[in-house]
């Protein structure tokens, strides 16, 4: 029997008692963090402990990437040389940051460097070979791509001819055949031996960085003095990584933990003056970062252009800062009205097809930019892969979003003809194609969708990390543990309990739309919890106190004070029974 929230069966996975027993008692860590980190495939002690105590020590080897050696070589004769250097990005939040990390290092390093971001509704993504002209035509003999290039063998190669070397790094899923460019940098290449695949764009960017500072040091660019302390960079690693996605473990864990611990203390005027905006203070969470600070920082390249958004980051002082963070906040606010009304048309769209695996909507005079986040809503409602189109003047072009699950890159492989052009990975995609074709597209999509959830046995569940009981959550003990399990994201998402046996103390109304809980333990004195339903304020009459509920465990702060709290995923009857 489903759920009554969500219409989907609870699958409670299976885990080795005993392993999980020597988990707690070897790392002296609570049963359910034990059972948590077994569940997120942190089996060994030695693995576990290094992931509830990340240090920067522990991030991989930047040399062990492909391709790092040439890159670095061609690097250190520009900075010998003095040559003008371009980097040529994204306009997301992940290649905003990238740029202006590799722009803003190799600016101190004494070099002229000029930048290149494209239109995302004008150009759209990737290398084009316009402004490669430009740039060859000013003189430039370097070019470095970050969160792009993977899939542009052709410009690479158009690079090339003008008289430019290309160093190439990406994190994209490579195509069959890499671009002949003097380094393609990317984790996921074949034969990479990089250990951690993951990485956002940002994240090979730095390990760049990384590399090179090394190579300077090791060669005495910078004398007797000691190099550059790129932690002070990590506050931008971290506003790219959470703003893709990418899995926060290992190398990425480590990255945006401290990153978070930097961006608390930041020095850089722009990050300020955007938290500034955002009405953040202090050490911003993984949650604050995500849902605060990259809708600012993505809504230049969403509504406008992502300039201004590399202005900002790159900004010398609060003077020049502080008017570009209130223009993002601007376009934020607009992106916000375009974004409620693509979804409310889009909801309209889906209400007819509650029965199809997968979404495919498309829609006239739909904002491009805005229409990915709108499928990360639908994907967060429905639970299916949704592909969201704008169409144009004969064509689509628009992204998709995929739950945990299904690889929706793997998906639209199979997909591919008839498309103009797709990339990314596994949980968002970025795709164009012929308003003619979408049809067909659907069709065929949809159906691998189909096959695919039916082969991976994921189609109508809902995983839980296992029961939980009021006491154990309330614990001040467990409070401890999940700060030190934090931060969480895509791929490592906050512990998700199964709560049954509860007393309902209180049941109310807040905020008009939200429906907040109060319950506890059945024998005191074992505690209480607060636990809140986003928009769920109608169903108050529900009876509670007879559910059993999956709930998100968060941590929540308000005026200086630090409290667990729990979040409502789903609710059902106790009549049903569990999946494997």
């Amino acid at each position: 029997m489903p759920s009554i929230l969500l219409e989907r069966h609870w699958a409670l996975p299976s885990t080795d008692p005993k392993a999980v027993a020597h988990l707690a008692r070897t790392v002296d860590i609570p049963p359910m963090v034990a059972r948590f980190l077994y569940l997120r495939g942190l089996r060994s002690p030695e693995a576990a402990a290094a992931h509830l105590s990340p240090t920067l020590q522990s991030l991989s080897d930047p040399f062990r990437l492909a391709d790092m050696e040439p890159a670095v070589d061609r690097l250190v004769r520009a900075v010998a040389a003095g040559e003008p250097v371009a980097v040529y990005g994204d306009y997301d939040a992940d290649g905003v940051t990238a740029t202006a990390l590799v722009a803003g290092f190799l600016r101190n390093l004494g070099l002229p460097v000029r930048t290149y971001l494209p239109h995302r509704r004008e150009e759209g993504y990737g290398l084009h070979l316009e402004p490669l002209r430009e740039l060859a035509a000013a003189g430039v003999r370097l070019l470095v791509t970050v969160d792009c290039g993977i899939a542009n063998p052709e410009e690479v190669a158009a690079a090339g001819e003008l008289g430019m070397d290309v160093i190439v790094t990406d994190h994209h899923e490579p195509p069959p055949h890499l671009p002949r460019a003097l380094a393609v940098i990317n984790p996921k290449r074949p034969g990479c031996r990089f250990p951690f695949k993951h990485l956002a764009g940002v994240g090979v960017a730095f390990n760049l960085v990384r590399a090179l500072r090394q190579r300077l040091h090791e060669r005495g660019h910078w004398g007797g003095a000691p190099p550059p302390n790129l932690k002070a960079e990590l506050d931008l690693v971290a506003l790219g990584t959470l703003a893709d996605v990418v899995p926060l473990l290992g190398d990425n864990r480590v990255l945006v933990r401290v990153g978070l611990e930097v961006l608390g203390a930041t020095r850089r005027p722009g990050v300020r003056a955007l938290m500034e905006v955002a009405g953040l203070s202090g050490t911003p969470t993984a949650r604050d970062v995500a849902f605060r600070l990259v809708p600012r920082l993505n809504a230049a390249g969403r509504m406008d252009h992502a300039g201004a958004a590399l202005d900002l980051l790159l900004a010398a002082s609060a003077g020049e800062a502080d008017p570009l963070a209130r223009r993002l906040h601007e376009l934020n606010q607009e992106r916000q009205a375009e974004e409620a009304a693509i979804l409310r048309e889009a909801l309209g769209l889906a209400a007819g097809q509650a029965d199809r695996p997968a979404l495919v909507l498309a829609g006239d005079g739909w904002n491009e930019g805005v229409v990915g986040i709108v499928a990360s809503r639908l994907v967060d409602q429905l639970g299916k892969p949704v592909i969201l189109l704008a169409r144009r003047g004969g064509e689509c072009r628009g992204s998709g979003r995929s739950p945990e699950g299904l690889d929706l890159f793997e998906a639209l492989s199979r997909c591919a003809e008839g498309l103009t052009a797709f990339g990314g990975h596994t949980a968002a995609a970025g795709i164009r194609l012929p308003a003619a074709h979408l049809p067909a597209f659907t069709e065929r999509f949809q159906a691998v969708v189909a096959a695919t959830l039916e082969a991976t046995g994921a189609a109508g569940r809902l995983v839980l990390d296992g029961p939980a009981t009021v006491e154990e959550l309330a614990d001040p003990v467990f409070g401890r543990f999940f700060d030190l399990l934090a931060p969480f994201g895509p791929g490592y998402h906050e512990p998700l309990f199964l709560l049954r046996g509860f007393e309902l103390q209180q049941k109310h109304v807040v905020g008009e739309r939200h429906l907040k809980l109060r319950i506890g333990a059945p024998n005191p004195p074992g505690g209480a919890l607060d636990l809140l339903a986003w928009g769920l304020g109608e169903k108050l009459s529900l009876p509670w106190d007879r559910m059993e509920l999956a709930c998100h465990a968060c941590m929540n702060e308000w005026n200086g004070r630090r409290r667990l709290e729990l979040r409502l995923k789903d609710a059902r009857l106790p009549s049903t029974t569990d999946a494997a």
